[in-house]
Protein backbone atom coordinates (compact mmCIF):
# COMPACT_ATOMS: atom_id res chain seq x y z
CA UNK A 1 0.00 0.00 0.00
CA UNK A 2 2.88 2.42 1.11
CA UNK A 3 4.39 1.36 -2.31
CA UNK A 4 1.56 2.36 -4.07
CA UNK A 5 1.08 5.89 -2.57
CA UNK A 6 5.04 6.41 -3.41
CA UNK A 7 4.54 5.37 -6.99
CA UNK A 8 1.16 6.87 -7.50
CA UNK A 9 2.47 10.81 -5.51
CA UNK A 10 5.85 10.12 -7.99
CA UNK A 11 3.08 10.53 -11.30
CA UNK A 12 1.51 13.22 -9.88
CA UNK A 13 4.84 14.80 -9.47
CA UNK A 14 5.65 14.18 -13.47
CA UNK A 15 2.32 15.61 -13.98
CA UNK A 16 3.03 18.05 -12.71
CA UNK A 17 5.83 19.00 -14.55
CA UNK A 18 4.30 18.31 -17.63
CA UNK A 19 1.17 20.84 -17.08
CA UNK A 20 3.59 23.34 -16.05
CA UNK A 21 5.76 22.91 -19.35
CA UNK A 22 3.37 22.79 -21.62
CA UNK A 23 1.86 26.06 -19.64
CA UNK A 24 4.47 27.92 -20.63
CA UNK A 25 4.69 27.02 -24.02
CA UNK A 26 0.88 28.24 -24.08
CA UNK A 27 2.03 31.76 -22.23
CA UNK A 28 4.89 32.18 -24.51
CA UNK A 29 2.73 32.05 -27.80
CA UNK A 30 -0.10 34.15 -26.36
CA UNK A 31 2.97 36.62 -24.78
CA UNK A 32 4.73 36.40 -29.16
CA UNK A 33 0.69 37.50 -30.56
CA UNK A 34 0.10 39.81 -28.43
CA UNK A 35 3.11 41.73 -29.06
CA UNK A 36 3.96 41.25 -32.74
CA UNK A 37 4.44 43.92 -34.83
CA UNK A 38 6.08 46.32 -32.39
CA UNK A 39 9.10 46.30 -30.75
CA UNK A 40 10.80 49.22 -29.11
CA UNK A 41 14.61 50.53 -29.12
CA UNK A 42 16.10 52.48 -26.76
CA UNK A 43 18.39 54.95 -28.65
CA UNK A 44 21.82 56.38 -27.94
CA UNK A 45 22.45 59.89 -25.96
CA UNK A 46 21.50 62.73 -28.52
CA UNK A 47 20.17 60.55 -30.75
CA UNK A 48 16.09 61.58 -31.10
CA UNK A 49 13.58 58.83 -32.60
CA UNK A 50 11.86 61.28 -34.64
CA UNK A 51 14.76 62.00 -36.93
CA UNK A 52 15.26 58.25 -37.83
CA UNK A 53 13.80 56.58 -41.17
CA UNK A 54 13.60 53.58 -42.04
CA UNK A 55 15.08 52.48 -45.43
CA UNK A 56 12.11 50.41 -46.97
CA UNK A 57 8.29 50.22 -46.09
CA UNK A 58 8.10 47.29 -44.29
CA UNK A 59 8.37 49.18 -40.82
CA UNK A 60 7.38 52.24 -39.86
CA UNK A 61 8.94 54.16 -37.03
CA UNK A 62 7.32 56.52 -34.44
CA UNK A 63 8.47 58.33 -30.82
CA UNK A 64 7.80 56.43 -27.74
CA UNK A 65 5.35 58.69 -25.32
CA UNK A 66 7.92 57.43 -22.71
CA UNK A 67 10.57 59.65 -24.17
CA UNK A 68 12.54 61.16 -27.47
CA UNK A 69 15.14 58.07 -26.96
CA UNK A 70 12.48 55.42 -27.09
CA UNK A 71 11.42 54.45 -30.95
CA UNK A 72 8.75 52.41 -31.35
CA UNK A 73 8.97 50.26 -34.67
CA UNK A 74 6.15 48.55 -35.59
CA UNK A 75 5.26 46.76 -38.46
CA UNK A 76 2.14 44.76 -40.27
CA UNK A 77 3.85 42.87 -42.66
CA UNK A 78 4.04 38.71 -42.00
CA UNK A 79 6.71 38.27 -44.39
CA UNK A 80 10.34 38.12 -43.28
CA UNK A 81 12.99 41.05 -44.09
CA UNK A 82 15.34 43.41 -43.18
CA UNK A 83 15.31 46.93 -42.37
CA UNK A 84 17.75 49.72 -41.67
CA UNK A 85 16.49 53.00 -39.89
CA UNK A 86 18.70 55.81 -40.17
CA UNK A 87 19.00 59.27 -39.28
CA UNK A 88 20.48 61.97 -40.70
CA UNK A 89 23.70 61.87 -38.85
CA UNK A 90 24.65 57.93 -40.11
CA UNK A 91 23.48 56.39 -37.15
CA UNK A 92 21.03 53.10 -37.92
CA UNK A 93 19.21 50.71 -35.89
CA UNK A 94 19.28 47.26 -37.97
CA UNK A 95 15.74 45.87 -37.44
CA UNK A 96 14.93 42.28 -38.92
CA UNK A 97 10.96 41.39 -39.19
CA UNK A 98 10.49 37.24 -38.48
CA UNK A 99 7.87 35.35 -39.73
CA UNK A 100 4.82 36.08 -37.82
CA UNK A 101 5.26 39.44 -37.45
CA UNK A 102 8.29 39.32 -34.67
CA UNK A 103 10.71 42.14 -34.57
CA UNK A 104 14.23 41.97 -33.66
CA UNK A 105 16.70 44.26 -32.89
CA UNK A 106 20.21 42.96 -34.90
CA UNK A 107 22.08 45.47 -32.56
CA UNK A 108 20.89 43.98 -28.88
CA UNK A 109 19.07 41.00 -29.18
CA UNK A 110 15.67 41.98 -28.23
CA UNK A 111 12.60 41.01 -29.82
CA UNK A 112 9.06 42.42 -29.34
CA UNK A 113 7.86 41.24 -25.96
CA UNK A 114 11.51 40.40 -25.20
CA UNK A 115 11.43 41.07 -21.35
CA UNK A 116 8.06 39.66 -21.38
CA UNK A 117 9.01 36.51 -22.26
CA UNK A 118 12.15 36.00 -20.55
CA UNK A 119 9.84 36.56 -17.35
CA UNK A 120 8.02 33.97 -18.22
CA UNK A 121 10.92 31.82 -18.55
CA UNK A 122 12.42 32.85 -15.00
CA UNK A 123 8.86 31.95 -13.73
CA UNK A 124 9.03 28.41 -15.17
CA UNK A 125 13.03 27.97 -14.04
CA UNK A 126 11.82 28.91 -10.90
CA UNK A 127 8.51 26.77 -10.47
CA UNK A 128 10.67 23.81 -11.89
CA UNK A 129 13.48 24.63 -9.35
CA UNK A 130 10.74 24.46 -6.38
CA UNK A 131 9.21 21.38 -7.82
CA UNK A 132 12.75 19.85 -8.49
CA UNK A 133 13.24 20.67 -4.77
CA UNK A 134 9.81 19.07 -3.83
CA UNK A 135 10.53 15.92 -5.30
CA UNK A 136 14.07 15.16 -3.87
CA UNK A 137 12.99 15.55 -0.46
CA UNK A 138 9.99 13.53 -1.20
CA UNK A 139 12.17 10.90 -2.88
CA UNK A 140 14.96 11.58 -0.34
CA UNK A 141 11.93 10.15 2.29
CA UNK A 142 10.32 7.63 0.26
CA UNK A 143 12.77 6.50 -2.55
CA UNK A 144 15.97 7.10 -1.17
CA UNK A 145 17.91 4.22 -2.61
CA UNK A 146 17.15 5.35 -6.25
CA UNK A 147 19.43 6.67 -9.26
CA UNK A 148 15.93 8.39 -10.18
CA UNK A 149 16.53 10.61 -6.37
CA UNK A 150 20.37 11.26 -7.09
CA UNK A 151 19.74 12.85 -10.36
CA UNK A 152 17.15 14.84 -9.19
CA UNK A 153 19.22 16.26 -6.45
CA UNK A 154 21.89 16.93 -9.47
CA UNK A 155 18.96 18.81 -11.33
CA UNK A 156 17.70 20.92 -8.90
CA UNK A 157 21.12 22.26 -8.21
CA UNK A 158 21.78 23.28 -11.29
CA UNK A 159 18.38 24.57 -11.62
CA UNK A 160 19.09 26.68 -8.36
CA UNK A 161 22.44 27.84 -10.28
CA UNK A 162 20.26 28.56 -13.75
CA UNK A 163 17.22 30.24 -11.83
CA UNK A 164 19.45 32.62 -9.37
CA UNK A 165 21.48 33.94 -12.68
CA UNK A 166 18.39 34.12 -15.01
CA UNK A 167 16.35 36.35 -11.81
CA UNK A 168 19.60 38.74 -12.00
CA UNK A 169 18.94 39.05 -15.95
CA UNK A 170 15.15 39.55 -15.57
CA UNK A 171 15.64 42.40 -13.32
CA UNK A 172 18.37 44.17 -14.99
CA UNK A 173 16.09 44.14 -18.17
CA UNK A 174 13.07 45.77 -16.22
CA UNK A 175 15.21 48.35 -14.15
CA UNK A 176 18.17 49.18 -16.62
CA UNK A 177 16.25 48.73 -20.28
CA UNK A 178 18.33 51.11 -22.08
CA UNK A 179 21.54 49.61 -21.10
CA UNK A 180 20.99 45.93 -20.47
CA UNK A 181 19.78 43.91 -23.40
CA UNK A 182 19.07 40.64 -24.44
CA UNK A 183 22.43 39.72 -25.90
CA UNK A 184 23.35 39.86 -22.19
CA UNK A 185 20.98 37.28 -21.02
CA UNK A 186 22.02 34.86 -24.40
CA UNK A 187 25.28 35.25 -23.39
CA UNK A 188 24.00 34.75 -19.45
CA UNK A 189 22.26 31.39 -21.15
CA UNK A 190 25.66 30.23 -23.35
CA UNK A 191 27.84 30.09 -19.84
CA UNK A 192 25.23 28.78 -17.64
CA UNK A 193 27.66 26.25 -16.47
CA UNK A 194 30.16 28.69 -15.84
CA UNK A 195 27.80 30.41 -13.67
CA UNK A 196 27.10 26.84 -11.98
CA UNK A 197 30.90 26.35 -11.31
CA UNK A 198 31.40 30.03 -9.77
CA UNK A 199 28.66 29.29 -7.65
CA UNK A 200 30.07 26.75 -6.09
CA UNK A 201 33.63 27.43 -6.61
CA UNK A 202 33.89 28.29 -2.31
CA UNK A 203 31.79 25.12 -1.24
CA UNK A 204 33.75 22.96 -3.87
CA UNK A 205 37.50 24.66 -2.79
CA UNK A 206 35.90 23.64 0.73
CA UNK A 207 35.71 20.38 -0.07
CA UNK A 208 38.73 20.23 -1.99
CA UNK A 209 40.70 20.88 1.42
CA UNK A 210 38.88 18.87 3.89
CA UNK A 211 39.38 15.68 1.42
CA UNK A 212 43.75 16.71 1.41
CA UNK A 213 43.20 16.99 5.06
CA UNK A 214 41.35 13.82 6.02
CA UNK A 215 43.39 12.05 3.43
CA UNK A 216 46.66 12.97 4.89
CA UNK A 217 45.51 11.74 8.15
CA UNK A 218 44.12 8.23 6.69
CA UNK A 219 47.43 7.76 5.16
CA UNK A 220 49.45 8.93 8.75
CA UNK A 221 47.40 6.03 10.22
CA UNK A 222 46.47 3.15 8.24
CA UNK A 223 49.76 3.61 5.53
CA UNK A 224 50.00 5.24 1.65
CA UNK A 225 48.05 2.41 -0.57
CA UNK A 226 46.68 3.43 -3.65
CA UNK A 227 42.88 3.17 -2.25
CA UNK A 228 43.75 5.58 0.58
CA UNK A 229 45.08 8.03 -2.11
CA UNK A 230 41.55 8.84 -3.82
CA UNK A 231 40.40 11.69 -1.61
CA UNK A 232 43.54 13.32 -2.80
CA UNK A 233 43.15 12.46 -6.00
CA UNK A 234 39.35 13.92 -6.57
CA UNK A 235 40.55 16.64 -4.61
CA UNK A 236 43.27 16.56 -7.48
CA UNK A 237 40.59 16.95 -9.73
CA UNK A 238 38.33 19.68 -8.79
CA UNK A 239 41.18 22.06 -8.33
CA UNK A 240 42.62 21.34 -12.05
CA UNK A 241 39.43 21.65 -13.93
CA UNK A 242 38.34 24.65 -12.41
CA UNK A 243 42.27 26.02 -13.02
CA UNK A 244 41.53 24.19 -16.74
CA UNK A 245 37.72 26.86 -16.35
CA UNK A 246 39.74 29.94 -15.64
CA UNK A 247 42.16 29.64 -18.33
CA UNK A 248 39.46 29.08 -20.61
CA UNK A 249 37.51 31.68 -19.63
CA UNK A 250 40.43 34.09 -19.91
CA UNK A 251 41.96 32.89 -23.22
CA UNK A 252 41.26 36.36 -25.57
CA UNK A 253 40.59 34.69 -28.81
CA UNK A 254 39.37 36.66 -32.20
CA UNK A 255 38.27 35.54 -35.48
CA UNK A 256 35.38 35.10 -37.26
CA UNK A 257 32.06 34.78 -35.78
CA UNK A 258 32.22 30.84 -36.33
CA UNK A 259 35.91 30.68 -34.90
CA UNK A 260 34.30 32.60 -31.98
CA UNK A 261 31.48 30.26 -32.05
CA UNK A 262 33.46 26.83 -31.93
CA UNK A 263 35.70 28.63 -29.11
CA UNK A 264 32.39 29.03 -27.05
CA UNK A 265 31.58 25.17 -27.57
CA UNK A 266 34.89 24.17 -26.80
CA UNK A 267 34.15 25.82 -23.41
CA UNK A 268 30.28 24.84 -22.86
CA UNK A 269 31.75 21.38 -23.64
CA UNK A 270 34.38 21.15 -21.18
CA UNK A 271 31.98 22.82 -18.35
CA UNK A 272 29.33 21.00 -19.23
CA UNK A 273 31.10 17.55 -18.44
CA UNK A 274 32.75 19.46 -15.37
CA UNK A 275 29.58 20.74 -13.74
CA UNK A 276 27.61 17.33 -14.62
CA UNK A 277 29.92 15.25 -12.24
CA UNK A 278 29.99 18.50 -9.74
CA UNK A 279 26.06 18.03 -9.56
CA UNK A 280 26.42 13.98 -8.87
CA UNK A 281 29.11 14.72 -6.43
CA UNK A 282 26.98 16.77 -4.43
CA UNK A 283 24.16 15.32 -4.98
CA UNK A 284 25.52 11.78 -3.87
CA UNK A 285 27.64 14.13 -1.01
CA UNK A 286 23.48 15.17 -0.15
CA UNK A 287 22.08 11.36 -0.34
CA UNK A 288 24.86 9.78 1.36
CA UNK A 289 24.63 12.18 4.47
CA UNK A 290 20.59 11.14 4.51
CA UNK A 291 21.35 7.48 4.10
CA UNK A 292 23.78 7.52 6.73
CA UNK A 293 21.90 9.07 9.60
CA UNK A 294 18.06 7.39 8.16
CA UNK A 295 17.05 4.70 10.53
CA UNK A 296 14.80 1.81 9.54
CA UNK A 297 11.51 1.56 10.39
CA UNK A 298 10.94 -0.75 13.85
CA UNK A 299 9.09 -4.03 12.27
CA UNK A 300 11.81 -5.48 10.18
CA UNK A 301 12.04 -9.51 10.63
CA UNK A 302 15.50 -9.83 8.72
CA UNK A 303 19.43 -7.76 9.29
CA UNK A 304 21.45 -8.17 6.31
CA UNK A 305 24.97 -7.41 7.91
CA UNK A 306 27.45 -6.54 4.90
CA UNK A 307 30.64 -8.28 5.79
CA UNK A 308 34.11 -6.65 5.44
CA UNK A 309 38.18 -7.69 5.97
CA UNK A 310 38.16 -9.78 9.30
CA UNK A 311 41.80 -10.17 11.07
CA UNK A 312 44.28 -12.73 10.99
CA UNK A 313 42.15 -14.75 13.79
CA UNK A 314 39.12 -14.82 12.62
CA UNK A 315 37.85 -12.02 14.81
CA UNK A 316 35.57 -8.75 12.92
CA UNK A 317 38.15 -5.89 12.87
CA UNK A 318 36.65 -2.71 14.12
CA UNK A 319 35.21 -1.68 10.45
CA UNK A 320 32.97 -4.51 10.92
CA UNK A 321 32.06 -5.00 14.55
CA UNK A 322 31.09 -1.46 14.06
CA UNK A 323 28.57 -3.02 11.62
CA UNK A 324 27.37 -5.84 13.83
CA UNK A 325 27.02 -3.86 16.75
CA UNK A 326 24.92 -1.52 15.17
CA UNK A 327 22.72 -4.29 13.72
CA UNK A 328 22.44 -5.77 17.64
CA UNK A 329 21.24 -1.90 18.96
CA UNK A 330 18.98 -1.76 16.36
CA UNK A 331 17.34 -5.40 16.82
CA UNK A 332 17.52 -4.45 20.53
CA UNK A 333 15.81 -1.19 20.21
CA UNK A 334 13.35 -2.83 17.97
CA UNK A 335 12.39 -5.19 20.33
CA UNK A 336 11.85 -2.65 23.16
CA UNK A 337 9.55 -0.37 20.80
CA UNK A 338 7.38 -3.05 19.05
CA UNK A 339 8.75 -6.21 20.55
CA UNK A 340 9.25 -8.06 17.39
CA UNK A 341 12.32 -9.84 16.86
CA UNK A 342 15.04 -10.02 14.22
CA UNK A 343 17.00 -12.80 12.57
CA UNK A 344 20.12 -11.67 11.66
CA UNK A 345 22.12 -12.31 7.99
CA UNK A 346 25.62 -11.92 8.21
CA UNK A 347 27.06 -12.03 4.67
CA UNK A 348 30.15 -12.18 3.40
CA UNK A 349 32.52 -15.31 1.46
CA UNK A 350 36.20 -16.36 2.26
CA UNK A 351 38.69 -13.69 0.66
CA UNK A 352 42.22 -15.62 -0.51
CA UNK A 353 43.81 -13.81 2.69
CA UNK A 354 41.07 -14.80 5.71
CA UNK A 355 41.29 -17.77 7.30
CA UNK A 356 37.09 -18.01 7.26
CA UNK A 357 34.31 -16.84 5.14
CA UNK A 358 33.58 -13.20 7.03
CA UNK A 359 29.78 -14.77 7.64
CA UNK A 360 31.34 -17.28 10.00
CA UNK A 361 33.54 -14.59 11.92
CA UNK A 362 30.18 -12.62 12.25
CA UNK A 363 28.22 -15.62 13.34
CA UNK A 364 31.15 -16.18 15.92
CA UNK A 365 30.40 -12.41 17.09
CA UNK A 366 26.91 -12.67 17.58
CA UNK A 367 26.77 -15.71 19.61
CA UNK A 368 29.16 -14.20 22.06
CA UNK A 369 26.82 -11.37 22.31
CA UNK A 370 24.17 -13.19 23.27
CA UNK A 371 22.43 -13.92 19.80
CA UNK A 372 20.80 -17.70 19.48
CA UNK A 373 22.15 -19.43 17.09
CA UNK A 374 18.59 -20.65 15.32
CA UNK A 375 18.15 -16.74 15.06
CA UNK A 376 21.61 -16.51 12.40
CA UNK A 377 21.71 -17.70 9.06
CA UNK A 378 25.23 -17.01 8.00
CA UNK A 379 25.68 -16.51 3.93
CA UNK A 380 28.95 -17.82 2.86
CA UNK A 381 29.43 -17.37 -0.57
CA UNK A 382 29.35 -13.73 -1.80
CA UNK A 383 32.60 -11.87 -2.88
CA UNK A 384 30.95 -8.11 -3.39
CA UNK A 385 27.93 -6.06 -2.01
CA UNK A 386 26.51 -7.00 -5.02
CA UNK A 387 26.35 -10.80 -4.13
CA UNK A 388 25.85 -9.94 -0.25
CA UNK A 389 22.14 -8.92 -1.37
CA UNK A 390 21.33 -11.54 -4.13
CA UNK A 391 22.47 -14.76 -1.83
CA UNK A 392 21.20 -13.26 1.36
CA UNK A 393 17.98 -12.33 -0.50
CA UNK A 394 17.66 -16.52 -1.34
CA UNK A 395 19.06 -17.13 2.30
CA UNK A 396 15.54 -15.00 3.67
CA UNK A 397 13.15 -15.75 1.18
CA UNK A 398 14.00 -19.70 1.74
CA UNK A 399 13.04 -18.45 6.19
CA UNK A 400 10.12 -16.27 5.55
CA UNK A 401 8.58 -15.10 2.02
CA UNK A 402 7.17 -12.18 3.53
CA UNK A 403 10.09 -10.87 5.37
CA UNK A 404 10.92 -7.40 6.47
CA UNK A 405 14.34 -6.49 5.55
CA UNK A 406 17.05 -3.85 6.76
CA UNK A 407 20.42 -3.98 6.39
CA UNK A 408 23.78 -2.66 8.29
CA UNK A 409 26.63 -1.33 6.98
CA UNK A 410 29.32 1.46 7.51
CA UNK A 411 27.33 5.11 6.81
CA UNK A 412 29.42 5.96 3.72
CA UNK A 413 28.26 2.74 2.26
CA UNK A 414 24.67 3.54 3.17
CA UNK A 415 23.55 4.90 -0.08
CA UNK A 416 25.45 2.53 -3.03
CA UNK A 417 24.20 -0.21 -0.55
CA UNK A 418 20.78 0.34 -0.77
CA UNK A 419 21.07 1.21 -4.25
CA UNK A 420 22.19 -2.24 -5.36
CA UNK A 421 19.32 -3.93 -2.68
CA UNK A 422 16.89 -2.29 -5.12
CA UNK A 423 18.11 -3.69 -7.77
CA UNK A 424 18.60 -6.84 -6.44
CA UNK A 425 14.81 -7.27 -6.02
CA UNK A 426 15.28 -5.98 -2.12
CA UNK A 427 13.01 -3.32 -0.65
CA UNK A 428 15.13 -2.65 2.34
CA UNK A 429 16.15 -0.27 4.64
CA UNK A 430 19.34 1.12 5.80
CA UNK A 431 21.43 1.69 8.64
CA UNK A 432 24.77 3.37 9.08
CA UNK A 433 27.51 2.79 11.40
CA UNK A 434 29.96 5.60 12.55
CA UNK A 435 33.63 5.91 11.07
CA UNK A 436 36.46 7.20 11.95
CA UNK A 437 36.77 10.84 10.71
CA UNK A 438 39.21 10.56 8.48
CA UNK A 439 38.28 7.21 7.22
CA UNK A 440 34.79 9.11 5.87
CA UNK A 441 35.78 11.27 3.04
CA UNK A 442 38.27 8.58 0.99
CA UNK A 443 35.70 5.56 1.27
CA UNK A 444 32.62 8.27 -0.01
CA UNK A 445 35.13 9.12 -2.76
CA UNK A 446 35.00 5.54 -3.51
CA UNK A 447 31.14 4.70 -3.00
CA UNK A 448 30.81 7.79 -5.78
CA UNK A 449 33.13 6.50 -8.28
CA UNK A 450 31.52 3.22 -7.71
CA UNK A 451 28.05 4.52 -8.26
CA UNK A 452 29.17 6.14 -11.86
CA UNK A 453 31.14 3.28 -12.63
CA UNK A 454 27.93 0.94 -11.85
CA UNK A 455 25.76 3.03 -14.31
CA UNK A 456 28.73 4.87 -16.68
CA UNK A 457 26.16 3.96 -19.68
CA UNK A 458 23.90 6.06 -17.93
CA UNK A 459 26.35 9.00 -17.63
CA UNK A 460 28.12 8.62 -20.65
CA UNK A 461 24.45 9.53 -22.42
CA UNK A 462 23.31 12.28 -20.15
CA UNK A 463 26.98 13.77 -20.44
CA UNK A 464 26.58 13.51 -23.97
CA UNK A 465 23.05 14.92 -24.28
CA UNK A 466 23.90 18.29 -22.11
CA UNK A 467 26.81 18.56 -24.21
CA UNK A 468 24.82 18.46 -26.84
CA UNK A 469 22.42 20.89 -25.92
CA UNK A 470 24.90 23.85 -24.48
CA UNK A 471 26.86 22.82 -28.24
CA UNK A 472 23.94 23.94 -30.33
CA UNK A 473 22.66 27.05 -27.98
CA UNK A 474 26.46 27.98 -28.37
CA UNK A 475 26.49 27.67 -32.34
CA UNK A 476 23.06 29.21 -33.05
CA UNK A 477 22.38 31.97 -30.39
CA UNK A 478 23.03 35.40 -30.78
CA UNK A 479 26.11 36.50 -29.90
Amino acid sequence: MVDSNRKKALRILRGIFILVTVALLVTLMICAVLHAGELEIYLPDENKAADYRPDSNLVEVRPSPAGERRMIVSSNSRMPGKVFIENPNGRFEYVRVLPGGILYDMSRGNFSGSREATTIIQIYVLTVTLLSAFSLVFRCKFDLFSYSTLYMGGSMLFLSGLSLDLLLNVIRLWLHPDTYFMLSVYSSLKGAANTFMLLTLPFMLLVACSLVISNISLIRHEGKRFSNMLAVIMSALIVVGYIGYFVLDNTFVMGSELQMRIYGTVTSVYTTAFVYLEAMLISAMMCGFISAGKKPSYDRTHMIILGCAIASDGTPLPLLRGRIDKALDFAKEQRRRSGIGIRFVPSGGKGPDEIMAEAEAMEQYLVSKGVDADDILPETKSANTKENMRFSLEKIRADSPGAKIAFSTSGYHVLRSGMISREEGLDAEGIGCRTKWYFWPNAFIREFVGLIAGKWKEHVFWILFFVGIFSLINMIMPM
